[in-house]
């Protein structure tokens, strides 16, 4: 949902799926947020297939993952997240808005 944090509540090497479903065709920003190296990859679900549209990877620098891309309302999208390392787990999250 946009404007909601979701913590990712994983170990290093893990990884979360989110789906998104939007409810409106427009440009969308996606950020992790917390003490973390990981990697955001974004597909969108074509017919059951997951075909790749971008990705962002902090390689370790200091920042946080970063994608801003146009989603179409009536699609459906796969965002993965494999985090390699966590300061403090917990308290990793992602949002998009």
């Amino acid at each position: 949902r946009p404007l909601e944090a979701a913590q990712l509540a994983i170990a290093a090497g893990e990884q979360r799926n989110f789906i998104i479903r939007p409810e409106a065709t427009r440009y969308y920003e996606i950020r992790t947020f917390g003490t973390s190296d990981a990697v955001m990859v974004l597909f969108e679900d074509v017919n059951g297939e997951p075909r790749y549209l971008t990705a962002d990877d902090d390689s370790g620098e200091n920042r946080n993952d970063y994608i801003r891309i146009k989603l179409m309302k009536g699609r459906e999208y796969i965002l993965r997240i494999r985090l390699y390392y966590a300061a403090r787990a917990s308290e990793t999250a992602v949002m998009i808005w």
